[in-house]
This record gives structure tokens, sequence and C-alpha cells, in this order.
């Protein structure tokens, strides 16, 4: 049974008066404000058991603690990449001009020693042991060689076609990684 304040409904009408709509004053006894009871003050003498949280407090408060920023494990976005610059720049061989091939090598070189500097900056910031520099190099000169090799070896087609495979395998298996 329900304790709402409507009536059951049905063809039967309630016994007592109909509430009247609108606004009424309440009564003298609704008016007086209710106090809480107040809490016994415990003696000089006695001693109040402690609270069950203040067992649990801490020590020291979570946000003076410092986390320690974490090192990127591996080379593994500046494989990535080398691997998209030589699948774009290759695929794009046969439909621009040179200069747009030197002007694409120049500029991935930047971006490499602009990423290159990062990370040494961020190794200098963190205290962080150095990493080896080889890597920054192979995929700089690495890339460009290997972009200019496919392309005077198989030309733009088979290096779209071989893209667009490495890409198809590439999201698979990050599919059953997750």
């Amino acid at each position: 049974m329900s304790d709402s304040p409507q009536y059951p409904g049905g063809y039967q009408q309630p016994e007592e008066p109909e509430p009247q709509g609108g606004y009424v004053r309440p009564t003298e006894s609704e008016q007086a404000p209710r106090r809480a009871a107040p809490r016994p003050e415990p003696r000089p003498g006695e001693h109040e058991p402690p609270v069950a949280a203040e067992r649990f407090r801490r020590t020291t408060p979570a946000r003076s603690k410092v986390i320690p920023v974490e090192r990127s494990r591996g080379f593994w976005r500046l494989a990535t990449g080398t691997v998209f610059y030589v699948m774009i720049v290759g695929g794009m061989a046969d439909y621009v001009d040179p200069g747009v091939r030197i002007a694409a090598h120049l500029g991935f070189w930047l971006l490499i020693g602009l990423a290159f500097l990062v990370a040494t900056a961020r190794e200098r910031r963190h205290d962080w042991a150095p990493r080896p520099r080889w890597p920054w190099i192979a995929a700089a000169l690495g890339g460009a060689v290997t972009a200019e090799v496919l392309i005077v070896v198989l030309g733009s087609p088979a290096i779209i076609i071989g893209g667009v495979v490495l890409l198809a395998l590439g999201s698979f298996f990050l599919m059953l990684v997750g």
C-alpha cells in the first residue's frame, strides 16, 4: 500500500473533507521553529571515542605529492612517422615536380630535428638518462633514402598499393590489440 496523499481512485468518494487549494496559514504549533536537541558536552575527565574516519586520515595532502612524468617507451612514433613519410612521398613522386619532393625531404628533416630538440629538452627538464641519438639520424636519412630508392625501383603506383596494404595490416593489428 502506498503512503502517498493521493486518493485510491475508482468510484469510492473519500470520507474526509477535500483539502483546500492555495495557501493556508499554518497553525501555531507548525509555526514554532524546531530545534535539534543539544548534544551533551563531554566532561573534562571523559574521553570521547575517536570517530571511525579519523583513524584513516591522511598525513600528507594529496595535492602536495608530485607525480613523476613517465618517459615514453621506445621510438614507435618516430618509426611510424617515418613509414608514413615514405608512403606519402613515394606515392606522390610520379605526380609532382622533383622540387616538391626536395621540399618534402627538407620539411621532413626539419620536423625530425624539431622532435629531437623537444625530446632532448624533456630529458633535461625531467632529469632522465639520455637516450641514444642514432634513431633520429637513421629516421631522417633512412626515410629520405628509402623513399627515393622505392621510387626508382618500384614506382609510385606500387608504393601506393604497398602503403594501402601496410595500412590495412596495421589497422588490423591495432584492432586485435585494442
